[in-house]
């Protein structure tokens, strides 16, 4: 007699590389969790032989394909992207998984694209704002016509999901925030070497793109004026808008109080000593950053950008939301918070407690239960708040009801 699958046993996880970004890290700890669950996990990765910043954990298989390829004309775009899609899906079926979770954009629509006909169920996760996530029309295009034909799509923000609403056909979606890092995790840094920053520290971290916003914040700490009272700027990360920051630090004349060190594997020490944290991005997708910051105890100014920045921070409580792109007003929200030394230990002492609402035993456990539900296709015929309403009560501990059919 045949038994009934009441889960995932095998499942992919597909991402373009394990770079030093945000998605990766969340795919590398939901990978963990999978694998702590029971789980046989493959993380696929599509950059070739490109070296990690995450370390990939033991007990993880890892494979590895490479589909990026110069062309030289439209007919070598279209002949090499049809045979990535053949690479992408001969790898995948290979594996046999009950179930893959794609991640990020473009992975995403090639990761549906090659899995067409399989009838191995998908998962994609947008990792940023759609409204404001900077890919090319033609991507665009393909995301609104091939996101419907995944089985569900994930979204970090409810801001996310409206969007989806409003502009696609996708229905079959599901709200999952990023989760807090573990104590262990927090914990680990702590034992690093030792080092000097100028303090008092205004410190921020992120990827030296438009998107963080660098500018902007370089710009508010020159009208704050903190420079005079002794402060100094700290801003770690890479990427290729180094060299013009350098040069807008040295125009305002605040280049001998700005630091840019690069990008780090270990931020914690840093974070640790720094006085306040600030985030000026544009646009998020779920701002890991300002999470940790908060869960170490740092009082934390961000801009109320799209999306995530809101659901962390409750004004002047546990941190501080400052009008998107109010460059001005974030001057002035750095210095009170900065020459307010009572009120900056009000706001870090209310911070860690972020970590509650966003505890990694509740995002993960909503994760392997989709994950499952996907699996056993227990979401075939269900709307979205139907969807929505029982990852919930998996995170209030409640048991939800399930479809009939399925079995347990």
């Amino acid at each position: 007699m045949s038994s009934i699958r009441t889960r995932a046993v095998r499942i992919a996880v597909v991402v373009s590389s394990l770079g030093g970004g945000g998605a990766e890290r969340v795919v590398v700890d939901l990978c963990r969790y999978l694998r702590d669950s029971g789980r046989d996990v493959t993380l696929i990765t599509l950059s070739g032989n490109d070296p990690d910043a995450y370390p990939v954990p033991e007990g993880i298989r890892r494979e590895r394909v490479e589909i990026r390829r110069l062309a030289g004309s439209l007919l070598d775009t279209i002949r090499f992207s049809l045979s990535h899609l053949a690479a992408m899906r001969r790898k995948i079926v290979s594996l046999s998984p009950d179930v893959v979770v794609s991640f990020v954009d473009q992975t995403n629509v090639r990761s549906i694209l090659a899995l067409l006909g399989t009838g191995i169920p998908v998962i994609v996760s947008e990792r940023v704002h759609p409204a404001h996530n900077p890919i090319s029309h033609g991507w665009k295009v393909a995301r609104r016509l091939t996101y419907p034909l995944a089985d569900v799509v994930t979204v970090q923000t409810e801001d996310g999901a409206k969007w989806f609403r409003r502009c696609t056909r996708v229905r079959r979606l599901v709200i999952v925030g990023n989760a807090a890092r573990s104590p262990q995790d927090l914990r680990a840094g702590a034992a690093a070497s030792a080092f000097a920053i100028s303090r008092p520290l205004i410190l921020a971290i992120g990827r030296l793109t438009r998107q963080k916003g660098f500018d902007l914040l370089l710009d508010a700490f020159h009208r704050s004026g903190l420079m005079n009272d002794g402060w100094h700027l700290a801003i770690l990360g890479e990427g290729a808008e180094r060299e013009a920051l350098m040069q807008q630090a040295s125009a305002l004349g605040i280049a001998d109080v700005v630091t840019l060190p690069g990008y780090l594997s270990d931020v914690g020490p840093w974070l640790r000593q720094a006085d306040l944290f600030v985030l000026s991005s544009r646009y998020e997708g779920f701002p890991n950053v300002l999470m940790e910051a908060m869960q170490l105890g740092q009082a934390s100014i961000s801009f109320d950008c799209p999306s995530g920045p809101s659901e962390l921070i409750e004004d002047g409580r546990n941190g501080c939301l400052v009008a998107p792109g109010n460059v001005g007003g974030l001057g002035d929200a750095m210095r009170r918070v900065a020459l307010d030394a009572d009120f900056r230990r009000r706001l870090a002492a209310e911070a860690p407690k972020v970590s509650e609402r966003f505890s990694p035993a509740a995002i993960y456990a909503r994760w392997l239960r989709l994950i499952d539900m996907v699996a056993v296709g227990e979401l075939r015929n269900q709307d979205i708040e139907y969807l929505l309403k029982l990852t919930d009560n998996v995170i209030d501990g409640a048991q939800p009801n399930r479809s009939s059919g399925t079995g347990q």
